[in-house]
């Protein structure tokens, strides 16, 4: 029975290509050189991207929802089958499709455009490259075999996006200048008549809207002191009154040395007093209004000038000499001018006590209709008040949506912004170099394995001594090492030593040439076209170049 074939070993495996390394070397590089002279032939493809910045609404996208749905909706409103026919109209791609004798596309004409609006959609892409709390950066690519398309469409889609989305705005925007330009006026109505009736209530009420109870009383208090000194005085100008008509018959009847001394209540005594109840009352209304303590400067001030004043009342006399009356100065002419001096005191003294009760009882009528008339009065200042914050209020946004609108209308705006616009394309995005190189290596490395296992499993030959012995079931004595013939070994050394490295160069040459080629295909349009019109001339040019470059930094180095 036969022994189970093991798997080979990686030691098998490399002895395996060590044998068969010509022919392992040769598949790789064939292949390798194919890859790269068949990469020529692939179409380029050009891959334009602009960029536009997004300044985020959040009432707008608290109303669309999540992000996802933001996305979405942008995608759609970017790319989508709408957006991408009028990028279509706009770029005049239908101008060789079919159309009718009125000009219209025919049924075939549309089936094609709606091939290519798929076709451009499935080319396109939006990344959101940047996300942030208040902007946006996204990007639209767009990839095509014509260069010029793939800069134009992204542009294209990106410039109708931020003007539709503009005119969106600018009609909403104008939308809420209208209706909060109402709003405005409503309240400015409204507020003119209530400034109105204000003023017409602090006229009818004029002099009569103190800010508190408090107010009133101490008013009634100082009238009530001034009534008391009128009244003192009243008194006093009568009494003199009276003196004088005494005097003026006792003149008559008996004129000589001073007839008489006339004394009255002394008025310094009056100022004092006066002040002591002055001083009281704004103790009083430092300790109940003002809430103050014993302990307070001020009240403890006002102790200190009460007992001051309530001091010099009681060393000050209650009456004083107020005339001296002599009987030999004539008292026909002296009397009648101090007697109708007195009687109009009396009468100065009565007037003034009717105009200070007078005023007294409309105080009092004040205080009684106190609350109705300063609870009214409230009521229309804070009516006033709150409408002239809510005009405020309808004011500051109607002047913002102002601004918006005209930033929005002079394209100032900078929700929407292109900050990078796709530009022309020199050099394909695709195939990419580095993609056809890294094929060619590895391509060539699998195809040499495959090529090797191959001949290694079509091999029928017995190459060892192992081999030989399982094969024939029989055991090996010796081994008899290949006769090898004068004409043989010189081949061999012909070969190994001439043939095998200028194919080995040849190869590498070649591989060399096929990898410029494809460089200066994929990243060098222009010299690629010289290197196809003239390669030797183009070696020349460049070997010159790179030969000056040499000489010019050892120069600088020396």
């Amino acid at each position: 029975m036969a022994d189970e074939k093991k798997k080979p070993t990686p030691r098998d495996i490399l002895r395996m290509v060590f044998r068969r390394r010509r022919m392992f070397v040769l598949g790789a590089a064939v292949f390798a050189i194919a890859a790269l002279i068949g990469a020529e032939y692939m179409p380029l493809k050009y891959t334009g991207t602009t960029i536009f910045e997004r300044r985020q609404d959040p009432a707008l996208e608290e109303k669309i929802g999540s992000f996802e749905k933001v996305k979405l909706t942008l995608h759609h409103e970017l790319v989508g089958r709408t957006a991408m026919e009028q990028a279509v109209k706009e770029l005049d791609l239908t101008r060789r499709m079919h159309r009718g004798p009125d000009g219209e596309l025919t049924l075939e004409g549309q089936m094609n455009k709606q091939e290519l609006v798929k076709r451009l959609m499935d080319k396109t892409q939006v990344k959101w490259s940047v996300r942030t709390e208040y902007v946006d950066l996204i990007s639209v690519s767009f990839t095509d075999e014509d260069p010029g398309l793939a800069r134009k469409m992204p542009n294209t889609l990106v410039r109708n996006y931020i003007t539709r989305v503009s005119e969106q705005m600018v009609a909403r925007l104008d939308a809420s200048r209208d209706f909060l330009q109402k709003q405005v006026s409503n309240v400015d109505g409204r507020l003119t008549e209530a400034t109105r009736q204000r003023i017409e209530f602090e006229a009818q009420h004029g002099g009569m809207l103190p800010d508190s109870p408090g107010a009133l009383q101490q008013h009634m208090q100082r009238i009530d002191t001034d009534i008391d000194t009128v009244r003192r005085q009243q008194l006093v100008a009568r009494q003199n009154l009276e003196r004088l008509k005494a005097l003026a018959e006792a003149a008559a009847a008996a004129p000589g040395e001073p007839i008489q001394v006339i004394k009255g209540p002394n008025p310094e005594l009056d100022r004092l007093k006066k002040d002591l109840r002055t001083f009281k009352d704004d103790l009083a209304n430092a300790m109940i209004l003002r809430h103050m303590t014993e302990k307070h400067p001020t009240v403890q001030t006002l102790h200190k000038k009460i007992e001051e004043i309530e001091k010099e009342i009681e060393e000050t006399p209650e009456e004083t000499v107020i005339q001296k009356v002599y009987g030999s100065e004539g008292p026909g002419e002296n009397l009648a001018m101090a007697l109708a001096a007195a009687r109009s005191e009396v009468e100065m003294a009565d007037k003034e006590l009717d105009r200070l009760q007078g005023r007294l009882n409309a105080v009092q009528g004040l205080l009684t209709n106190y609350a109705p008339v300063r609870q009214a009065y409230l009521e229309l200042s804070t009516k006033v008040g709150e409408l002239e914050a809510e005009k405020k209020s309808w004011q500051s946004r109607l002047t913002g949506v102002q601004m918006a609108l005209e930033a929005e209308v002079a394209k100032r705006r900078t929700h929407l912004n292109a900050v990078q616009l796709a530009e022309k394309q020199f050099r394909p995005s695709s195939p990419k170099l580095l993609y056809v190189l890294g094929f060619a290596l590895a391509g060539g490395l699998a195809f040499a394995g495959a090529v090797v296992f191959l001949s290694n499993t079509l091999d029928r030959s017995i190459s060892a001594t192992q081999d030989a012995a399982k094969h024939f079931n029989l055991p090996v004595c010796g081994v008899i090492d290949e006769i090898v013939t004068p004409g043989e070994r010189l081949w061999r050394n012909v070969r190994r030593g001439i043939v095998e490295p200028t194919i080995a160069l040849i190869l590498v040459g070649v591989i060399g040439v096929a990898s410029l080629n494809i460089a200066l295909w994929l990243h060098y349009p222009e010299e690629h076209k010289q290197w196809k019109d003239d390669p030797t001339a183009f070696v020349g040019r460049r070997a010159a170049y790179y030969y000056q470059r040499g000489v010019q930094k050892l120069k600088q180095s020396l």
